[in-house]
């Protein structure tokens, strides 16, 4: 799936600006030493894996936003097209990516803050046992078989599901 306008403006940035001295000075958008007056050939700078981890870095904290605002974001597009590395070195995806967020069962907790929003509606089918937060849980995924999706507001899902863990742990 294609990332959001927003989504992929924000990646465009990430991946254009330097961010070898991003320790040292603040910078403007689009920020490159070769061409910036400022920059002096002696400043010190990042290595490589210093500005990979600053890069990473900025990635996650706007993919926190993005994620919490778009239900269809996808995370590993969204660092790829920032120029961050998916894979891990058995060339399958690597899972620090999504580990670099704070959701929970799927769920992105509020930008700014360690809650997640109260649950006003779950989401269910025809073949689960169970009802869900969102269709982002890994146990609705597992166990989804196309069929369509049934929603309910909290208050008033049927006896015949009961809440999955993503329902238990976030009302803890």
């Amino acid at each position: 799936m294609a990332l959001s306008k927003l989504a992929q403006q924000f990646a465009d940035e990430i991946r254009l600006q330097d961010w070898t001295d991003a320790h040292i000075r603040r910078d403007r958008a689009g920020h490159n030493r070769m061409w910036d007056t400022k920059s002096h050939p002696n400043d010190p700078v990042l290595d490589a894996e210093q500005t990979q981890s600053v890069k990473t870095n900025v990635m996650w904290v706007t993919a926190q936003v993005l994620g919490y605002n778009d239900p269809n974001f996808d995370v590993y597009e969204f660092a790829q097209a920032c120029g961050v590395n998916t894979m891990n070195n058995r060339g399958g995806k690597d899972g620090s990516i999504a580990a670099g967020l704070r959701t929970s069962y799927g769920r992105y907790m509020r930008p700014g803050t360690y809650e997640l929003d109260p649950l006003t509606e779950v989401v269910t089918t025809d073949t689960s046992d169970a009802y869900h937060a969102s269709t982002s849980c890994p146990m609705f995924l597992s166990g989804y078989q196309n069929k369509p999706i049934l929603k309910f507001s909290r208050e008033e899902v049927p006896d015949r599901w009961k809440p999955c863990q993503c329902i238990t742990s976030s009302q803890s």
